[in-house]
């Protein structure tokens, strides 16, 4: 059940982010022209995909640890894509 809540949680995000790129932590606070540099290089959309893709993939590990029959299997990789997608999100939006 928490990877289905998860996953709809990161969609939910992933698709806020796309409409409203001004939730991204920092990118309020940046100045015109460095708003109009991340647009540029595609930080909202990134976020949108990265947060897309950690919210369907959450859902997909649900289904099957359900046809599976392993319960832990949707939580393990919830786990897993949590802290894979948070050194995504660092590492790209360095660049």
């Amino acid at each position: 059940m928490g990877a289905i809540i998860s996953g709809v949680i990161f969609l939910a995000v992933g698709l806020t982010v796309r409409v409203y790129p001004n939730i991204l932590a920092g990118y309020n606070s940046l100045s015109q022209k460095e708003q109009e540099n991340a647009e540029k290089n595609r930080l909202p959309f990134f976020g949108f995909i990265l947060f897309t893709a950690m919210g369907a993939i959450c859902l997909v590990s649900s289904i099957l640890s359900i046809l599976l029959e392993d319960p832990k299997l949707g939580s393990n990789i919830t786990l897993i894509l949590t802290f894979t997608g948070l050194i995504i999100a660092v590492v790209g939006g360095i660049f």
